[in-house]
């Protein structure tokens, strides 16, 4: 079967990048490769989430909401750079990140390894998605990483809002460790005003 999104995925993996224009691939193709990294994603997600079918809904709208964000920033943070003629990137990052389809893989090893393991197949796939839009666009590593790192935040944001959302409808229920972390992030907003009142006595 050749399935050139396959085909550059894996090329990106021997470091062989491609002009941006040439990661174009069929709707379906995307589809199906959002899919899958939708599915990789539930299966790392915390236990108790939900039902399986939610947590993989769950996922993949998240994985590809933040997929087309990320290109349409680039896009623009490209184009500010003088880029003529930015194509979408949505290919690129796709093909880049299927390395996380590897992942699961990590589950078959002992739990501190596992974490190192999938760290740094993270950092890989970012590392091969910096390089395949600096090599497209000409711009330098540096630059690229730190649009990253700009839209970072706003995958942030997009996280708490589905997660909100999927909450308040039922389909999934949030995880502990984001309660707690919601908790003291509330704890130390009603604490600063109060801190505050007692600086301005």
């Amino acid at each position: 079967m050749n399935l050139p999104l396959i085909n550059d995925a894996l090329a990106m993996l021997r470091l062989q990048f491609q002009p941006l224009a040439h990661y174009q691939y069929p709707t379906r193709h995307l589809a199906m490769a959002l899919l899958l990294l939708g599915v990789v994603a539930a299966a790392g997600a915390p236990a108790g989430m939900g039902e399986p079918l939610n947590v993989i809904l769950f996922f993949t709208v998240y994985v590809t909401l933040e997929t087309l964000l990320y290109g349409r920033f680039m896009q623009w943070w490209l184009r500010r750079a003088s880029v003529a003629d930015v194509p979408s990137l949505t290919g690129t990052i796709v093909a880049a990140s299927a390395i996380q389809l590897l992942d699961p893989l990590s589950s078959w090893l002992p739990d501190d390894v596992a974490s190192v393991a999938s760290m740094t197949i993270g950092m890989i796939g970012l590392w091969l998605l910096v390089s395949a839009l600096s090599f497209g666009s000409g711009l330098t590593k540096l630059r690229i990483l730190l649009g990253t790192l700009l839209f970072a935040p706003a995958a942030l944001f997009l996280s708490f809002v589905l997660m909100n959302g999927a909450t308040g409808l039922g389909l999934v229920t949030m995880p502990e460790e984001l309660q707690r972390a919601l908790q003291q992030a509330e704890q130390q907003g009603d604490a600063k005003p109060a801190a505050d009142s007692v600086q301005a006595q």
